[in-house]
C-alpha cells in the first residue's frame, strides 16, 4: 500500500501549517518594522505595542520580535519619489523605507493604476520649496478642475494607505 504512510501525512500537514504560519509572520514582521519607524519603545509607541501584541497572539517567538526591533533603525532611509499625476500635476512622494526596490515598485504600481507616472530625479522637485521644518510647499500652485480633483483624491488615498509613504505633496491649489 504505497502512499498511505502515517509519517508522510504528518509531513504534508506540517508543511501546510508551516507555510501559513510563515505568511502570517511575514505580514506581522512588516507591521512591526513599520510601527518601529516612529520609535522602538512600545510603552511610548502605541502602534508598535499593538503590532507586538498581534505577533504574540500569533505565537511569534520573542527572539524574532527583538531582532525586528533591533534591525529596524539601521537600514531605514528617507527618499523622495517624483511623479506626474492626473492632468500633469506634480507629485512629490516622501517615503521612509528599508527596501527601496520594493517600495518604488509598489509606488509605481499605485501610480500606474491611477494613470500617473513616476518621473525622473529632478523632474518635479524644482516646483517645490522645503522650509526649515522639512515641509514642502508648491512654488507655483496650479488650479485644477473638479474631475481632476477627484482623480487626485483617489490617488492620494491609495498612496496614503501604503505603509512606507510618509508625506505626499502636490502643486494643486487647495
Amino acid at each position: 500500500m504505497s502512499g498511505h504512510s502515517k509519517w508522510k501525512q504528518i509531513k504534508h500537514k506540517k508543511e501546510a501549517t508551516d507555510a501559513k504560519r510563515g505568511q502570517a509572520f511575514t505580514r506581522l514582521a512588516r507591521e512591526i518594522k513599520q510601527a518601529a519607524l516612529s520609535g522602538t519603545d512600545p510603552t511610548v509607541n502605541r502602534p508598535l505595542a499593538d503590532a507586538i501584541a498581534k505577533a504574540k497572539r500569533a505565537n511569534m517567538p520573542q527572539t524574532n520580535i527583538d531582532r525586528l526591533l533591533h534591525d529596524t533603525g539601521s537600514a531605514v532611509q528617507e527618499t523622495a519619489y517624483e511623479a506626474f499625476g492626473p492632468d500633469g500635476l506634480a507629485l512629490l512622494i516622501i517615503v521612509r523605507t528599508d527596501n527601496n526596490r520594493r517600495t518604488v515598485a509598489e509606488v509605481r504600481h499605485i501610480l500606474k493604476s491611477h494613470g500617473a507616472t513616476l518621473g525622473a530625479r529632478g523632474s518635479v522637485t524644482w516646483k517645490f520649496n522645503r522650509d526649515a521644518d522639512g515641509q514642502y510647499a508648491a512654488v507655483y500652485p496650479q488650479a485644477i478642475t473638479a474631475d481632476t480633483r477627484e482623480k487626485l483624491a483617489a490617488l492620494v488615498a491609495d498612496l496614503d494607505n501604503h505603509p512606507d509613504v510618509s508625506q505626499i505633496v502636490t502643486d494643486a491649489v487647495k
